[in-house]
C-alpha cells in the first residue's frame, strides 16, 4: 500500500494536482476535435467530391488562422489573466464550429468553420500552459509532460471511437454529437478551476501550487511590448520555435493523410484505420510525462537531441521500408519520438524566457507550429495529386531531418537560472 501511494505521488496521481489535471482534461478534449476530423476527412473528401489539395487546404485554414490568433492569445493570458475563463471559452469556440462542419455541404462554410476553429484552439495554450507554468515552477518539465499525454489521450480516443461510430452513424452525426461533450468540458473547467481560484488562500487551494518564488510582476502596457520586441530577437526562443514548428509540420502532415493511406492505399476500413490511428497516439501517451520528468533531471537539450536523432533514424526506415505492417511499426516510434519533444521545448521556452511573459512565450512557440503546420497539409496535398501519396512522406521526412542542426544553436539555462524562472 506504501509503495503504491508513493508510485502516485511520484507520477502526480493525487488530489493534490487539481490544476494539472483540470487543464489536462480540457487538453484532452481540444485534442478530440481535430483527431476526429482527420479520421473524417477521407469520407468528407469522397462525398463532397474534392481534391487531396482541397481537402489539405481545409487543415491548412485552421492553421493559419491559429498563426493570427497566437500572438493575441499570448497578450490576453499575459495582460488580462483570469485563465480559468479564458480556458473555458476556448473550449466551446473549439466545439461549437464542428456542429456546423456536420451540418454543411458548402465547402466555402467548412473553410469559415476551420478558421473559427484555429482561433479558439490557439487561445487554449497561452493561457493553460502559463498556468501550469505559475503552478508548478519547479516541475515545468513534468507539467508539461502530463499536460501533452492528455493531449495525445485525446488524439487516440478521437479515432478510435469515431472509427467505430462510423459501423452505425454518419460522419456528420458524430461531428453534430462531438460538440455536446465538449461544450459540457467547458463549463467543468469554468467550475473546477473557477473555484479554486477562489480558495487559493486556504488550504485546498495552497495544495495545488507549490513554494515559488514570488508572484510575477503585473506589467504595464510599455512594458509589455518593450518585453516582447526582446523576445522577438532572442536566438533561443527563436531556434526553440523553428524546432517546435518543424515538429508539429511533421506530425499535423502524418494525421492528415495517414487515414487517406490507411483506407486508399492500403483498402482498411474506418474501424481499423481509426485503431491504428490510436496505437500511433498511445506511443505519444507513454512518451509525454516520460521524456518530460527526464528532462527536469538532465536537461532539456540532451532530451530533445536523442528523441531527434531516434526520430530521424525511424523516418529513415520508414521512407524506404514500403511494408504494411512494418509501416505502422515505424509509424509509432516516431510517434513515440515526436510526441516527446511537445512538453520539453516548451518547458524549455518557458525558462529561457521572463515568468512575466509566459503567455507570449507560449504564444510564439505557437505560432511557428500553426505557421509552419499550415504548410503541411496543402502542399502534402499538392505533392500527393502529383506524384502519389508516399511522396508525401518522403517529404515530410526529409524536413524533419533537417531540424536536427537547429539544437545546436539553442541555449540551455543553468539550474540557478531555472530556480529564479
Amino acid at each position: 500500500m506504501g509503495l503504491s501511494k508513493n508510485i502516485r505521488q511520484m507520477f502526480g496521481l493525487t488530489q493534490d494536482h487539481p490544476v494539472l489535471w483540470g487543464v489536462s482534461l480540457g487538453h484532452a478534449f481540444t485534442h478530440w476535435f481535430p483527431s476526429t476530423f482527420y479520421l473524417l476527412l477521407p469520407l468528407i473528401k469522397d462525398e463532397l467530391g474534392l481534391s487531396y489539395t482541397e481537402m489539405g487546404l481545409l487543415v491548412t485554414v485552421r492553421y493559419i488562422a491559429g498563426t493570427a490568433a497566437n500572438f493575441p492569445s499570448g497578450m490576453i493570458a499575459d495582460l488580462v489573466g483570469r485563465h480559468h475563463l479564458i480556458l473555458a471559452i476556448a473550449l466551446a469556440w473549439v466545439g461549437i464550429p464542428y456542429l456546423f462542419v456536420g451540418l454543411s455541404s458548402s465547402y466555402t462554410l467548412l473553410l469559415l468553420c476551420m478558421t473559427l476553429i484555429g482561433i479558439g484552439n490557439n487561445l487554449w495554450h497561452p493561457a493553460a500552459l502559463t498556468l501550469l507554468t505559475e503552478t508548478y515552477p519547479q516541475r515545468k518539465g513534468w507539467a508539461m509532460g502530463w499536460n501533452a499525454s492528455a493531449a495525445n489521450i485525446g488524439d487516440a480516443l478521437g479515432p478510435f471511437l469515431s472509427g467505430i461510430f462510423l459501423a452505425w452513424v454518419t460522419w456528420r452525426q458524430i461531428l453534430v454529437g462531438s460538440c455536446v461533450p465538449g461544450l459540457g468540458m467547458s463549463l467543468l473547467i469554468l467550475w473546477l478551476l473557477g473555484g479554486l481560484r477562489k480558495s487559493s488562500g486556504s488550504e485546498a487551494g495552497n495544495l495545488a501550487r507549490e513554494k515559488q518564488p514570488k508572484g510575477k510582476k503585473k506589467l504595464s502596457m510599455g512594458e509589455y511590448f518593450r518585453g516582447l520586441s526582446n523576445l522577438l530577437v532572442n536566438p533561443s526562443i527563436l531556434f526553440l520555435s523553428l524546432v517546435n514548428g518543424v515538429r508539429s509540420l511533421t506530425q499535423n502532415g502524418l494525421s492528415t493523410f495517414l487515414p487517406s493511406f490507411f483506407m486508399h492505399s492500403l483498402m482498411l476500413s474506418p474501424w481499423v484505420s481509426g485503431v491504428y490511428m490510436t496505437i500511433i497516439q498511445g506511443a505519444g501517451i507513454v512518451a509525454a510525462p516520460i521524456s518530460g520528468r527526464l528532462s527536469d533531471q538532465y536537461g532539456r537539450k540532451r532530451i530533445v537531441t536523442a528523441a531527434l536523432i531516434s526520430t530521424s533514424v525511424a523516418v529513415f526506415l520508414l521512407a524506404f521500408l514500403n511494408i504494411p505492417w512494418l509501416f505502422v511499426v515505424f509509424l509509432a516510434v516516431v510517434g513515440f519520438f515526436l510526441y516527446s519533444l511537445r512538453p520539453v521545448l516548451i518547458a524549455w521556452a518557458m525558462e529561457v524566457a521572463p515568468k512575466e511573459l509566459g503567455g507570449s512565450v507560449v504564444g510564439i512557440q505557437f505560432t511557428f507550429q500553426s505557421a509552419l503546420s499550415a504548410i503541411a497539409p496543402v502542399l502534402g496535398g499538392w505533392i500527393a495529386d502529383r506524384w502519389g501519396l508516399m511522396y508525401t512522406f518522403y517529404f515530410l521526412g526529409a524536413v524533419l531531418l533537417l531540424s536536427n542542426v537547429l539544437v545546436l544553436f539553442i541555449k540551455e539555462p543553468s539550474k540557478s537560472e531555472v530556480a529564479t524562472s
